[in-house]
């Protein structure tokens, strides 16, 4: 199996440069308008949607432009950067929320995006 993308829904496209660019690196290869009939047929959802896609390596990040509400779930995606510490400055200084966990062997590290997209954080 191989994974091809990773979508989710941001409600302000500012956030693909603050955030998706600037901290976590990742470069904007095109965006494009998903039409109404097809948000519906798929998502259930009637009405035009801008979608970004984003790539970094060979991840590609598909992120939906929305301002529909989500309730909490238990949704993460989990990453490995070169160097943690360095990591959890840029998105400290971009606003973004840092919560580490600590533990015997090693600290766990979420970062959340404005959106409340949730970013695990492991170091390679």
């Amino acid at each position: 199996m191989k994974l091809e993308h990773i979508a989710l829904s941001v409600s302000d496209h500012k956030e693909i440069e603050k955030f998706y660019t600037n901290v976590l690196g990742i470069e904007q290869i095109k965006n494009f308008i998903l039409r109404k009939e097809l948000a519906a047929n798929i998502f259930g959802i009637n009405e035009e949607i801008t979608v970004f896609l984003l790539q970094k390596d060979k991840v590609v990040f598909e992120i939906f432009i929305t301002t529909e509400y989500r309730k909490q779930t238990f949704d993460h995606i989990c990453i490995s950067v070169k160097n943690r510490e360095k990591f959890i400055s840029k998105a400290l200084l971009g606003g973004y929320k840092v919560t580490r966990i600590e533990r015997e062997l090693f600290d766990l590290i979420f970062v959340k995006d404005k959106d409340g997209n949730i970013f695990e954080i492991k170091e390679m």
